[in-house]
């Protein structure tokens, strides 16, 4: 019995350490929010979990109709450039049109309402302007749909205008 309770104190040392070190090496922000324009026009929250290890939120429109992603994110840091990050992820999408403005482009004229859904994968490269909480980033994000008629996706590139706090 004594063991075990040996064990357990050391197993909750260990993850009050680990959860320290983790808010110790935490980004200077937390939370981004911003504006996607490519192929689709939209808006982004990003929330950074780790150092290294965001959660992103899209919400876009495209094709007259209304799409939602969420994604898993690792950044990395691109050693020769000051501010550059790139970063790698994937996720899962859900997607609306309604009829009678529905047009997505597997179909001539919609007629009815549409739905799609899906995996994603996201790889970009993400710019912090020099003492700033500006961010720029540029993504593709291909996605292929569980849907029959719609398949792969793999148009999605968009510019994303961020600001962190």
């Amino acid at each position: 019995m004594k063991n075990w309770i040996k064990l357990a104190g050391f197993f909750i040392g260990f993850l009050f350490l680990n959860e320290a070190k983790a808010q110790f090496q935490m980004r200077e922000y937390n939370t981004m929010v911003g504006f996607r324009a490519g192929t689709s026009i939209g808006g982004s929250v990003k929330r950074f979990v780790t150092d290294h290890s965001a959660v992103e939120l899209m919400v876009f429109n495209r094709w007259k109709g209304w799409s939602g992603t969420l994604l898993y994110e690792h950044h990395m840091e691109i050693r020769e450039f000051r501010g550059m990050e790139w970063y790698l992820g994937g996720g899962g999408h859900y997607g609306i049109w309604r009829e009678p403005q529905a047009e997505p482009p597997w179909v001539y004229k919609g007629t009815e309402d549409y739905k799609v859904y899906g995996v994603d994968f996201i790889v970009g490269l993400e710019y912090n302007f020099y003492n700033t909480n500006v961010y720029l980033s540029l993504d593709w994000k291909p996605a292929y749909n569980f849907v029959d008629f719609t398949k792969l996706w793999w148009d999605e590139a968009s510019f994303t205008l961020r600001y962190s706090f």
